[in-house]
């Protein structure tokens, strides 16, 4: 593909004269901004290329790479990031991969080929193995935690905050509780099923569903949940958008909550509070705003950084 000099040679102007003409800075003749567009259409120079400033390098561009755009979970971390680039005068590249690797293997191909200056990535498929081999194309930052030397990290501690809500959820007088997950094997929900059995006596393997994204998904496990001989007493949400549709659910049949079972969620997204939802309360828009701003530091060369943060118990009424 064409690239700026190739531009240049063909149009017989400078790179500053191209360079010029592509960002519309003024003092660039009629005549000469005239052969650098003929020449641009003529090689076929795509318009991504042309990010790429001459001046700085950068394409003021961060592409944040998440498997749902419409999941609430979701849209506090992009409201802290977007937030945050905006205020550094950046553009965010939103990514939807749905859990497919080939989709974000696309995503981090426009870090490779340097369509954007950062990849923020706030759940992913793809190893950190593969992951690191990006790196050497600009920063990356994660949400998750386990990441490699190399990578940022800025992280809900999972297994700390569970911690915290089965205490939460014992000092309450629960002892006999169910976990309610996304993804089994994700790093996050295996530090939760090991807070869980380290921290409940009563544990037991029936008693953990995965599999659990949407408030679909809680309006169905209401009867996975009613059709068990033995219940646990209380139900521990990862997500307050399950947790919802669970209630909803189990309201609709007239199951007074927590008489039949208490409900805790994990977010602390504010249509909880609308009904009631006792929750653990996850900084993610804080979690959003420090991830931009910890790639916007490496990309003025600063380390890759690891923190992990940890959440707060929201009261409610369904403890």
């Amino acid at each position: 593909m064409a690239n700026i000099r190739d531009i240049a040679k063909y149009a017989d102007v400078s790179v500053t004269t191209v360079s010029r003409v592509i960002n519309d800075h003024p003092y660039v003749s009629k005549e000469k901004r005239d052969r650098v567009h003929a020449a641009m259409k003529e090689l076929g120079y795509l318009r991504n290329q042309q990010a790429l400033t001459l001046s700085t390098g950068k394409t003021q561009r961060v592409v944040v790479i998440l498997p749902y755009m419409d999941h609430p979970y979701y849209s506090f971390f992009v409201d802290g990031i977007a937030k945050a680039a905006l205020e550094n005068q950046y553009r965010i590249v939103i990514w939807q991969t749905e859990y497919k690797l080939s989709e974000e293997q696309q995503a981090l191909d426009l870090l490779k080929h340097r369509e954007v200056d950062a990849a923020i990535i706030l759940s992913h498929e793809m190893s950190f193995k593969e992951m690191v081999s990006y790196r050497a194309y600009g920063p990356i930052a994660v949400a998750t935690v386990g990441a490699p030397k190399g990578i940022s990290s800025i992280h809900v501690d999972h297994y700390a905050s569970f911690v915290s809500g089965i205490h939460v959820l014992q000092q309450h007088g629960y002892e006999e509780i169910g976990i309610i997950l996304s993804r089994s094997h994700s790093p996050s929900s295996l530090a939760r099923q090991q807070a869980y059995f380290d921290e409940v006596a009563s544990a037991r393997e029936q008693w953990i569903w995965t599999g659990y994204l949407t408030s679909e998904d809680g309006i169905r496990l209401a009867d996975e949940f009613l059709s068990q001989k033995e219940r646990p007493r209380a139900l521990f949400f990862s997500s307050d958008y399950v947790a919802l549709g669970f209630l909803g659910e189990m309201q609709r049949r007239q199951l007074p909550i927590p008489e039949t079972v208490a409900i805790l969620g994990f977010d602390g997204n504010p249509i909880g509070k609308a009904f009631g939802l006792s929750t653990m309360l996850s900084p993610n828009e804080t979690i959003g705003r420090q991830l931009f701003e910890t790639a916007l530091a490496e990309m003025q060369g600063a380390s890759p950084q690891t923190t992990a943060m940890t959440v707060m118990y929201q009261t409610g009424t369904t403890l």
